[in-house]
């Protein structure tokens, strides 16, 4: 990928740049005024139904996914607005000012890990790890592997003995890394666990959907989590026909003696949806599908696409390997049409019709159209809703809450009679 090609990325992501400097009708056309959080801090606690314009002084999509990476990391929000305190308005990735400000601290965290580590501490260098990780990635540039992020976040396992195990798989010409993590054995069953492969969204990380493995991992599932393509170690291109990545890994689960073939189902968390309901779909392998916020049918269509925030149209239209300052919307919406269930799966069979697909999403999604379950459902297939009213895209607010209402719905559809306690 050139660096012409990643500033227009970055650019599409993080600036206001291309709300002043984009043709009246391209794609990266506007940035609407929202209501919007004064720091991280106060946006953390009231989420994105209160605040739908994200924070103040910062690109819309920082309201996604930040307020968990630091819970995960064991970093304040406040420490956050602390921080960034300093960075321009709209900084990016690409600005050296953007990457002095997070390398600091990922820095003073790697030191204080490895200090630790020596003095045989392993818990308080795991912990330092999980913070460096935190700010190297929030320095990651799109469509690139984020090295140091990977290593920190790796550390921070290894280091309490519970390492993370990579999986490579090729599908064709292209290669992608998983990590595997496998549940406690319990002494009382001779069971192998149900698998449960796991998507992250477009440029979400696998480092990032750690913690959606501990939470599955805790309840019997074994995990993989794999990126979405054109994305971290993920080299396929975001294509439909990349959904047959998971038929590499639905032959790789097929070799492991010591899971249960028979109870594989897919988790797709906002992008990751798609590809992970088009690939479970088209492989009968997977029993069951969970789609937490990712487009499928009517996201793609026109109606969707000509009213869609600019903001995400943007990185949509790099994603076609397009120039979202020069590329019309309606071109970069035509593209997408093609990526439609309905016209990926135009013949759908008696099992895909009858495969269990479940919907979850917040009532104030703003980011995909609100009407993919009764789009899916009015094509035929077998679709169970869960939504949140005073909760936006993938429902991250109430995110425990939706984590248990999958794993039971999980157990019920591959028929886990004993799965450990919550």
């Amino acid at each position: 990928m050139t660096n012409k090609l990643i500033l227009k990325l970055l650019t599409a992501l993080g600036a206001v740049l291309l709300a002043v400097a984009a043709p009246s009708e391209s794609a990266a056309q506007g940035i609407s005024p929202v209501r919007t959080a004064d720091s991280m801090a106060d946006f953390c606690r009231k989420g994105q139904a209160e605040y739908p314009g994200g924070i103040a002084r910062m690109h819309p999509s920082f309201k996604f996914n930040i307020c968990w990476w630091l819970e995960d990391a064991g970093i304040k929000a406040s420490t956050f607005d602390e921080v960034v305190g300093a960075l321009p308005e709209h900084a990016g990735p690409l600005q050296s000012a953007w990457q002095a400000t997070f390398s600091k601290p990922a820095q003073v965290h790697l030191e204080q890990a490895h200090v630790a580590e020596v003095r045989g501490d392993r818990e308080t260098a795991s912990a330092e790890y999980k913070k460096a990780a935190f700010y190297l990635r929030m320095n990651r540039l799109p469509k690139q592997v984020p090295i140091a992020d990977i290593q920190a976040t790796e550390k921070a396992h290894a280091v309490l003995g519970k390492p993370l195990q990579r999986i490579k798989f090729r599908a064709g010409e292209k290669e992608f890394v998983g990590y595997f993590r496998a549940p406690p054995a319990r002494n009382s069953s001779n069971e192998k666990p149900p698998v449960l492969v796991i998507l992250g969204g477009l440029d979400n990380l696998k480092t990032e959907m750690i913690r959606h493995s501990d939470y599955f991992v805790g309840r019997g599932f074994a995990t993989l989590v794999v990126e979405n393509p054109d994305t971290g170690e993920n080299q396929l291109g975001f294509r439909p026909e990349s959904s047959a990545m998971l038929d590499t890994v639905a032959d790789y689960i097929q070799t492991r003696s010591d899971l249960d073939a028979s109870r594989v189902a897919i988790y797709g968390w906002s992008m990751g949806g798609y590809l992970g309901t088009l690939g479970g779909l088209r492989n009968d392998f997977y029993k069951a599908i969970v789609n937490i916020g990712g487009p499928s049918d009517s996201s793609f269509g026109q109606a969707h696409c000509k009213t869609a925030p600019a903001w995400i149209v943007a990185p949509y239209t790099v994603f076609a390997n397009m120039n979202p300052q020069t590329t019309p919307r309606q071109a970069m919406c035509e593209y997408y049409e093609a990526f439609q269930l309905s016209r990926q799966l135009k013949m759908p069979t008696a099992v895909q019709l009858r495969k269990p697909i479940l919907m979850v999403n917040g009532a104030r999604e703003d980011l995909v159209s609100k009407d993919e379950p009764a789009s899916l459902t009015a094509l035929g297939f077998n679709v169970t809703q869960l939504v949140f009213g005073e909760d936006g895209h993938t429902a991250e607010s109430n995110m425990q809450e939706h984590f248990e209402f999958t794993a039971n719905w999980l157990m019920r559809q591959l028929k886990i009679a004993n799965g450990p306690d919550l």
